[in-house]
């Protein structure tokens, strides 16, 4: 399984640099979110509309995508757990909130399952950095 942060996941429907990675990525395996990614995603994609990078008939056509697929996926829950490991990643790491509370739900699931994480896919060189010193696996 993979862990995808809002960061990749914005690729998977908008073209920029890595998308045909991250699409070659969710098709190959089971994916993994924050339920955090659900608003973030939502908020790139009003961004790029705003920004005129994208009509509003295709943020609407990307956003229907984006629900769909989330469907399909591993969704983690922001839970007191999620939260207070975000909180401890915080204290060792220079991150954003949101980033510690992605980060912080990659590692409660892979503390949940009974193997580790494939990789945790992001394209913040921050979260990055924090997700291999933590100890997961990270793409290059």
């Amino acid at each position: 399984m993979r862990f995808l942060d809002a960061s990749a996941l914005v690729k998977r429907y908008v073209r920029e640099p890595d998308t045909a990675r991250v699409r070659r990525l969710i098709r190959s395996g089971d994916v993994a979110v924050s339920r955090l990614s659900e608003v973030e995603v939502v908020s790139a994609f009003a961004r790029l509309a705003r920004e005129r990078a994208l009509t509003s008939q295709q943020r609407g056509r990307v956003t229907r995508a984006f629900v769909r697929d989330l469907a399909a996926w591993t969704v983690v829950e922001v839970t007191p757990e999620v939260a207070q490991r975000a909180r401890e990643l915080l204290l060792r790491h220079t991150l954003r909130a949101g980033d510690a509370i992605q980060l912080g739900a990659a590692l409660v699931l892979q503390e949940g399952l009974d193997v580790a994480l494939e990789e945790f896919v992001g394209y913040d060189a921050r979260l990055r950095d924090a997700a291999r010193a933590e100890g997961l696996s990270v793409g290059t």
